[in-house]
Protein backbone atom coordinates (compact mmCIF):
# COMPACT_ATOMS: atom_id res chain seq x y z
CA UNK A 1 0.00 0.00 0.00
CA UNK A 2 1.15 3.52 -0.77
CA UNK A 3 -0.34 6.98 -1.16
CA UNK A 4 -0.37 7.64 -4.90
CA UNK A 5 -3.66 9.54 -5.05
CA UNK A 6 -3.87 12.32 -2.45
CA UNK A 7 -6.96 14.47 -2.00
CA UNK A 8 -6.63 17.77 -0.13
CA UNK A 9 -9.38 20.16 0.98
CA UNK A 10 -8.35 23.74 0.14
CA UNK A 11 -9.98 27.05 1.00
CA UNK A 12 -8.79 30.63 1.40
CA UNK A 13 -7.85 30.20 5.07
CA UNK A 14 -4.06 30.65 5.50
CA UNK A 15 -3.87 27.18 7.10
CA UNK A 16 -4.87 25.69 3.73
CA UNK A 17 -1.53 26.77 2.29
CA UNK A 18 0.18 24.40 4.71
CA UNK A 19 -2.20 21.59 3.72
CA UNK A 20 -1.19 22.13 0.10
CA UNK A 21 2.51 22.08 0.99
CA UNK A 22 2.20 18.91 3.07
CA UNK A 23 0.09 17.13 0.46
CA UNK A 24 2.59 18.01 -2.26
CA UNK A 25 5.55 16.79 -0.15
CA UNK A 26 3.79 13.50 0.52
CA UNK A 27 2.94 13.08 -3.16
CA UNK A 28 6.57 13.66 -4.09
CA UNK A 29 7.75 11.14 -1.50
CA UNK A 30 5.32 8.46 -2.67
CA UNK A 31 5.44 9.21 -6.38
CA UNK A 32 1.87 10.39 -6.27
CA UNK A 33 -0.59 12.97 -7.54
CA UNK A 34 -2.58 15.68 -5.70
CA UNK A 35 -6.20 16.66 -6.25
CA UNK A 36 -7.28 19.90 -4.62
CA UNK A 37 -10.94 20.30 -3.69
CA UNK A 38 -12.51 23.71 -3.13
CA UNK A 39 -15.86 23.59 -1.34
CA UNK A 40 -17.97 26.54 -2.38
CA UNK A 41 -19.27 28.35 0.73
CA UNK A 42 -23.02 28.40 1.16
CA UNK A 43 -24.86 31.61 0.41
CA UNK A 44 -26.44 33.10 3.54
CA UNK A 45 -29.49 35.28 3.15
CA UNK A 46 -29.30 38.77 4.68
CA UNK A 47 -30.68 38.85 8.20
CA UNK A 48 -33.70 40.87 7.12
CA UNK A 49 -34.71 38.33 4.48
CA UNK A 50 -33.88 35.36 6.68
CA UNK A 51 -36.51 36.57 9.12
CA UNK A 52 -39.16 36.61 6.41
CA UNK A 53 -38.92 40.31 5.62
CA UNK A 54 -39.21 41.45 2.01
CA UNK A 55 -35.94 42.34 0.31
CA UNK A 56 -35.83 44.44 -2.88
CA UNK A 57 -34.81 42.38 -5.94
CA UNK A 58 -32.02 44.81 -6.80
CA UNK A 59 -30.49 44.40 -3.32
CA UNK A 60 -30.78 40.63 -3.48
CA UNK A 61 -29.06 40.61 -6.88
CA UNK A 62 -26.30 42.79 -5.49
CA UNK A 63 -25.79 40.50 -2.49
CA UNK A 64 -25.67 37.41 -4.73
CA UNK A 65 -23.14 39.02 -7.03
CA UNK A 66 -20.96 40.04 -4.08
CA UNK A 67 -21.09 36.50 -2.71
CA UNK A 68 -20.15 35.03 -6.09
CA UNK A 69 -17.23 37.44 -6.45
CA UNK A 70 -15.96 36.63 -2.95
CA UNK A 71 -16.17 32.89 -3.65
CA UNK A 72 -14.26 33.30 -6.92
CA UNK A 73 -11.52 35.26 -5.16
CA UNK A 74 -11.28 32.60 -2.47
CA UNK A 75 -11.01 29.85 -5.10
CA UNK A 76 -8.30 31.75 -6.96
CA UNK A 77 -6.27 32.10 -3.76
CA UNK A 78 -6.73 28.43 -2.86
CA UNK A 79 -5.81 27.32 -6.36
CA UNK A 80 -2.71 29.49 -6.36
CA UNK A 81 -1.50 27.85 -3.14
CA UNK A 82 -1.95 24.36 -4.58
CA UNK A 83 -0.31 25.29 -7.88
CA UNK A 84 2.72 26.75 -6.10
CA UNK A 85 3.08 23.76 -3.77
CA UNK A 86 2.83 21.14 -6.51
CA UNK A 87 5.12 23.07 -8.82
CA UNK A 88 7.78 23.27 -6.10
CA UNK A 89 7.43 19.55 -5.37
CA UNK A 90 7.26 18.76 -9.09
CA UNK A 91 4.14 16.63 -8.82
CA UNK A 92 0.96 16.64 -10.87
CA UNK A 93 -2.29 18.13 -9.63
CA UNK A 94 -5.96 18.42 -10.50
CA UNK A 95 -8.58 20.85 -9.24
CA UNK A 96 -12.23 20.36 -8.28
CA UNK A 97 -14.83 22.90 -7.22
CA UNK A 98 -17.85 21.36 -5.52
CA UNK A 99 -21.02 23.42 -5.39
CA UNK A 100 -24.04 21.44 -4.26
CA UNK A 101 -24.26 18.87 -1.46
CA UNK A 102 -20.57 19.42 -0.83
CA UNK A 103 -20.20 16.99 2.07
CA UNK A 104 -21.61 14.00 0.19
CA UNK A 105 -19.69 14.76 -3.00
CA UNK A 106 -16.44 15.39 -1.14
CA UNK A 107 -16.75 12.00 0.57
CA UNK A 108 -17.51 10.37 -2.79
CA UNK A 109 -14.20 11.68 -4.13
CA UNK A 110 -12.42 10.82 -0.88
CA UNK A 111 -13.43 7.17 -1.26
CA UNK A 112 -11.34 7.00 -4.41
CA UNK A 113 -8.22 8.51 -2.82
CA UNK A 114 -5.39 6.75 -1.03
CA UNK A 115 -5.06 9.58 1.51
CA UNK A 116 -7.26 12.57 2.34
CA UNK A 117 -5.78 15.74 3.86
CA UNK A 118 -8.10 18.09 5.76
CA UNK A 119 -8.06 20.69 8.52
CA UNK A 120 -9.36 20.12 12.05
CA UNK A 121 -13.00 20.25 13.06
CA UNK A 122 -14.39 23.72 13.51
CA UNK A 123 -16.94 25.22 15.85
CA UNK A 124 -20.56 25.48 14.60
CA UNK A 125 -19.88 29.15 13.82
CA UNK A 126 -17.00 28.24 11.50
CA UNK A 127 -17.55 28.31 7.73
CA UNK A 128 -16.48 24.71 7.13
CA UNK A 129 -18.47 22.38 4.89
CA UNK A 130 -17.16 18.97 5.87
CA UNK A 131 -15.63 17.91 9.17
CA UNK A 132 -12.69 15.50 9.41
CA UNK A 133 -14.91 13.13 11.37
CA UNK A 134 -17.46 12.99 8.55
CA UNK A 135 -14.66 12.28 6.10
CA UNK A 136 -13.03 9.61 8.26
CA UNK A 137 -16.30 7.79 8.94
CA UNK A 138 -17.42 8.10 5.32
CA UNK A 139 -14.39 7.49 3.13
CA UNK A 140 -13.16 4.13 4.46
CA UNK A 141 -9.48 5.07 4.34
CA UNK A 142 -6.76 7.10 6.04
CA UNK A 143 -7.38 10.77 6.78
CA UNK A 144 -4.58 13.17 7.68
CA UNK A 145 -5.83 15.99 9.91
CA UNK A 146 -3.44 18.94 10.03
CA UNK A 147 -3.72 21.44 12.91
CA UNK A 148 -4.20 25.09 12.09
CA UNK A 149 -1.38 25.99 14.50
CA UNK A 150 1.19 25.16 15.57
CA UNK A 151 1.95 23.29 12.36
CA UNK A 152 4.76 20.74 12.10
CA UNK A 153 7.33 21.73 9.48
CA UNK A 154 7.14 18.21 8.10
CA UNK A 155 4.87 15.25 8.67
CA UNK A 156 6.10 11.71 9.21
CA UNK A 157 9.65 12.11 10.47
CA UNK A 158 8.77 11.27 14.07
CA UNK A 159 5.68 9.07 14.20
CA UNK A 160 3.91 8.18 17.42
CA UNK A 161 1.35 5.34 17.26
CA UNK A 162 -1.43 5.21 19.86
CA UNK A 163 -2.18 1.55 20.59
CA UNK A 164 -4.69 -0.15 22.87
CA UNK A 165 -5.21 -3.39 20.99
CA UNK A 166 -8.60 -2.39 19.58
CA UNK A 167 -9.93 -2.91 16.07
CA UNK A 168 -9.87 0.84 15.48
CA UNK A 169 -6.22 1.15 16.50
CA UNK A 170 -5.30 -1.80 14.26
CA UNK A 171 -7.08 -0.28 11.27
CA UNK A 172 -5.34 3.06 11.74
CA UNK A 173 -1.91 1.43 12.00
CA UNK A 174 -2.46 -0.64 8.84
CA UNK A 175 -3.49 2.46 6.90
CA UNK A 176 -0.51 4.41 8.26
CA UNK A 177 2.21 1.90 7.32
CA UNK A 178 3.46 3.88 4.29
CA UNK A 179 4.27 6.80 6.61
CA UNK A 180 5.39 4.64 9.52
CA UNK A 181 7.82 2.61 7.44
CA UNK A 182 9.32 5.76 5.90
CA UNK A 183 9.74 7.59 9.24
CA UNK A 184 13.10 8.45 10.77
CA UNK A 185 11.89 7.47 14.24
CA UNK A 186 8.83 5.55 15.44
CA UNK A 187 7.37 5.13 18.89
CA UNK A 188 4.29 3.35 20.21
CA UNK A 189 2.29 4.62 23.16
CA UNK A 190 0.52 1.60 24.62
CA UNK A 191 -2.18 3.09 26.81
CA UNK A 192 -4.34 0.80 28.91
CA UNK A 193 -5.16 0.22 32.59
CA UNK A 194 -3.70 -3.29 32.23
CA UNK A 195 -0.87 -4.33 29.95
CA UNK A 196 1.02 -7.61 29.72
CA UNK A 197 4.74 -7.74 28.97
CA UNK A 198 3.92 -10.22 26.19
CA UNK A 199 1.83 -7.52 24.50
CA UNK A 200 4.77 -5.12 24.54
CA UNK A 201 7.15 -7.75 23.15
CA UNK A 202 4.70 -8.72 20.40
CA UNK A 203 4.33 -5.07 19.37
CA UNK A 204 8.11 -4.61 19.13
CA UNK A 205 8.46 -7.76 17.04
CA UNK A 206 5.68 -6.63 14.73
CA UNK A 207 7.60 -3.48 13.86
CA UNK A 208 10.96 -5.22 13.66
CA UNK A 209 9.62 -7.69 11.08
CA UNK A 210 8.88 -4.67 8.91
CA UNK A 211 12.35 -3.26 9.40
CA UNK A 212 11.35 -0.56 11.90
CA UNK A 213 13.09 0.08 15.18
CA UNK A 214 10.52 1.28 17.67
CA UNK A 215 10.40 2.75 21.14
CA UNK A 216 7.51 1.58 23.27
CA UNK A 217 5.99 3.75 25.98
CA UNK A 218 3.74 1.86 28.37
CA UNK A 219 1.08 3.97 30.07
CA UNK A 220 -1.34 2.33 32.50
CA UNK A 221 -3.80 5.20 32.29
CA UNK A 222 -7.52 5.03 32.89
CA UNK A 223 -9.79 6.00 30.01
CA UNK A 224 -10.53 9.41 31.46
CA UNK A 225 -6.88 10.46 31.24
CA UNK A 226 -5.92 8.87 27.91
CA UNK A 227 -6.19 12.18 26.07
CA UNK A 228 -3.90 13.99 28.49
CA UNK A 229 -1.45 11.07 28.39
CA UNK A 230 -1.24 11.09 24.60
CA UNK A 231 -0.88 14.86 24.42
CA UNK A 232 1.94 14.61 26.92
CA UNK A 233 3.69 11.92 24.89
CA UNK A 234 3.34 13.96 21.70
CA UNK A 235 4.92 16.98 23.36
CA UNK A 236 7.64 15.09 25.25
CA UNK A 237 8.69 12.97 22.28
CA UNK A 238 8.19 15.87 19.82
CA UNK A 239 6.09 13.76 17.45
CA UNK A 240 5.16 15.35 14.13
CA UNK A 241 2.50 12.70 13.45
CA UNK A 242 0.16 10.81 15.75
CA UNK A 243 -1.57 7.67 14.44
CA UNK A 244 -4.77 6.69 16.22
CA UNK A 245 -8.09 4.95 15.66
CA UNK A 246 -11.43 6.71 15.87
CA UNK A 247 -13.91 5.53 18.43
CA UNK A 248 -17.67 5.91 18.12
CA UNK A 249 -20.73 3.72 18.50
CA UNK A 250 -22.21 4.78 15.18
CA UNK A 251 -20.93 6.20 11.92
CA UNK A 252 -23.90 8.52 11.72
CA UNK A 253 -23.57 10.44 14.97
CA UNK A 254 -20.41 12.49 15.40
CA UNK A 255 -21.73 13.82 18.68
CA UNK A 256 -21.28 10.46 20.42
CA UNK A 257 -17.67 9.94 19.44
CA UNK A 258 -15.41 8.84 22.22
CA UNK A 259 -14.13 11.81 24.22
CA UNK A 260 -10.51 11.40 23.11
CA UNK A 261 -11.46 11.12 19.44
CA UNK A 262 -13.67 14.19 19.56
CA UNK A 263 -11.08 16.29 21.36
CA UNK A 264 -8.24 15.31 19.03
CA UNK A 265 -10.22 15.81 15.82
CA UNK A 266 -11.20 19.30 16.92
CA UNK A 267 -7.83 20.23 18.42
CA UNK A 268 -5.05 17.85 17.32
CA UNK A 269 -1.78 18.22 19.25
CA UNK A 270 0.15 17.57 16.02
CA UNK A 271 -0.63 16.15 12.60
CA UNK A 272 -3.09 13.30 13.12
CA UNK A 273 -3.61 10.24 10.93
CA UNK A 274 -6.90 8.50 11.65
CA UNK A 275 -8.90 5.71 10.08
CA UNK A 276 -12.19 4.02 10.88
Amino acid sequence: MTYRDILVEVDADPAAQDRCDQAARLAKGFGGHVTGVFLEPDFTMPSTAAGGAWIPPALLTSVLEAHSAAVNRAEQQAGAWLAAATQTAQVGCDWLRLKQDSTRRFIDYARGADLVVVGPGRTPQGDFHVTPTEVAFGCGGPVLVLPDAPRPASVGRRVLVAWNGSREAARALRDAWPLVSAADQVAVAMVSPRLDRADVSAMQQRFERRGCKVEVFVETSEEASVGDTLRGQVNDWKADLLVMGLYGRTRLAERILGGVSRAFMNDPPTALLVSH
